[in-house]
């Protein structure tokens, strides 16, 4: 009996050091370039589901007095706070913001979901970007009507945000004769530079603009980085999945799931290459990089555009910070990142389901 259970704890305590192992190369996954290897950006994919069964491994050991093993899970666990801090922050005061911060919002609107103006412009995604009172609007998936009066049209649009009176929108390529598809960026101040960043893709796309804020200058990055390329029949496969899971629906979604997110990972490292070397080449004292990254915060594409940036919701949020709401792909892809003379307050996410992405807003004081 004896025996029994001695192989018995060999085995839980074999699954306990191969699932912190796990749990280790994770937490570093970012730095590996999907170029070089691709598995690596599956485990950073996967963090937050290996953070969980680790953590819930601990508890056993907890109830079991394991407290060798706890002592290892405690050094393992510790080596990787970085990561699990990135993933999860723990920011519990809500601070007061100074006068004179700017407040920034970031939003993929999803082509303003397609949903119908009423009879003053406006739909409920444009409804709420202008009750933001944002100072700096970026956004990712802009579209403007050139022929359907029933929709949003640029006139609209503009009217709605003539708060942020300059801007700029930057088609993307596969805009078509009815309707322009872009990225935009609304602002209170003076836009005295636009650049496209150039790297290939066609619905996707990364503007440099630089802004006159009283007097400082600040270059401003908004970022639609490569999507992962699922259409709307194979979320709905998933979401069918997570309800009524078997393993041939299983086995066909895992195929899928590579074949579509590996192409995404590499495109999305040589963007985040392109954007890093933006951020290191630019002479304005003040940066903020933002958008919507379409990867994890333990992802190789926000870790190498991230680089001597601060990361407004890591600083200043709380708990997961999902930004994307549709089908149960439940992920923080949206970020707002900052040169080290701006500081952060109160980053949060929005609740507004109209779009498949939550609204990102923060408070930025320019040092």
């Amino acid at each position: 009996m004896k025996k029994h259970g001695q192989w018995w704890w060999n085995i839980i305590r074999t699954v306990g050091f191969f699932s912190l192992f796990i749990l280790f190369v994770a937490s570093f996954s970012d730095r590996i370039s999907p170029l070089f290897c691709v598995w690596f950006s599956y485990l950073g994919l996967f963090f937050p589901f290996i953070l969980l069964f680790n953590i819930a491994f601990a508890v056993l050991l907890i109830i079991s007095k394991k407290w060798k093993m706890i002592i290892v899970y405690a050094v393992v666990f510790f080596s990787c706070w970085g990561a699990i801090s990135t993933y999860f922050p723990i920011n519990l005061e809500t601070k007061e913001v100074p006068e004179n911060c700017i407040k920034l919002l970031t939003y993929n609107v999803m082509n303003f979901n397609a949903i119908k103006k009423d009879s003053k412009g406006y739909n409920p995604v444009l409804r709420y970007i202008a009750d933001s009172n944002a100072d700096i609007i970026c956004i990712q998936e802009y579209a403007a009507h050139k022929t359907s009066a029933e929709h949003l049209q640029k006139s609209n649009i503009v009217a709605a945000l003539k708060s942020t009176p300059y801007h700029c929108i930057e088609q993307y390529s596969h805009s078509n004769k009815n309707t322009t598809h872009a990225i935009a960026v609304f602002s209170k101040f003076p836009i005295t530079g636009i650049k496209k960043i150039p790297y290939e893709s066609s619905y996707n796309a990364s503007i440099m603009v630089e802004l006159d804020i009283n007097g400082k200058k600040l270059t401003l990055i908004n970022n639609h980085l490569e999507t992962n390329g699922f259409s709307m029949e194979e979320k709905t496969e998933y979401y069918d999945l997570t309800n009524n899971p078997n393993s041939e629906k299983l086995d066909n979604f895992t195929h899928l799931m590579f074949r579509k997110l590996t192409p995404a990972f590499k495109a999305r490292a040589k963007q985040a290459q392109i954007i890093a070397d933006a951020v290191k080449e630019n002479k304005n004292p003040y940066l903020i990089v933002c958008g919507d990254f379409n990867d994890t915060p333990i992802s190789y594409a926000r870790h190498t555009i991230k680089e001597n940036l601060g990361d407004a919701f890591v600083e200043t949020g709380f708990g997961t910070g999902i930004t994307f709401n549709r089908h149960r792909f439940l992920f923080r892809i949206d970020h707002i990142l900052h040169s080290d003379n701006i500081k952060a307050y109160n980053c949060t996410v929005g609740d507004l389901k109209d779009s498949d992405h939550y609204p990102v807003q923060c408070w930025l004081q320019l040092n």
